[in-house]
């Protein structure tokens, strides 16, 4: 599926060798840019693999979308900053790697029933909210430090 680029688009690689090799601007401004057939299909994969990681994650937020007691972070702790550092976390680190992507499946998987566990023992969900709480505060710092090394 071909990716749709505006003509005043530049991709994070192109920025890349824009700021790492300043003779290839200068080349590319005087001839023209003339990648080699290796960049090229280096290119063709690199965009593959982008709109194959875009499509999966239009299914995780799909997923994610859901409401009620599927998810454990909401049944304990409710649309709350935890909740939402916590589904950060989950979208900036986990499902970058396919580690993460089987926990989050296998998480999808049990919630349910670790959701109808808790539900109706106060003991338990406090014990829950309260892991959750210092594993949010863990995710947000994360996600913050992630965020502010972006320029």
């Amino acid at each position: 599926m071909p990716i749709d680029r505006r003509d005043d688009f530049i991709s994070a690689s192109e920025l890349a060798q824009m700021g790492y090799c300043e003779r290839r601007i200068d080349f590319d401004g005087r001839f023209g840019p003339r990648d080699t057939s290796e960049q090229r299909k280096a290119k063709e994969r690199g965009l593959a693999s982008h709109a194959d990681f875009y499509e999966e994650s239009k299914q995780v937020i799909a997923a994610s979308a859901r409401k009620g007691y599927c998810f454990i972070a909401t049944a304990a702790l409710g649309d709350s900053e935890e909740t939402r550092a916590l589904r950060a976390f989950r979208d900036l680190y986990l499902r970058r790697t396919r580690r993460g992507r089987w926990l989050i499946a296998a998480y999808y998987r049990v919630s349910p029933w670790l959701c109808h566990c808790i539900e109706g023992r106060p003991f338990a969900l406090a014990v829950v909210r309260a892991l959750l709480k210092r594993l949010a505060l863990i995710a947000a710092a994360a996600v913050n430090r992630h965020l502010c090394r972006r320029p």
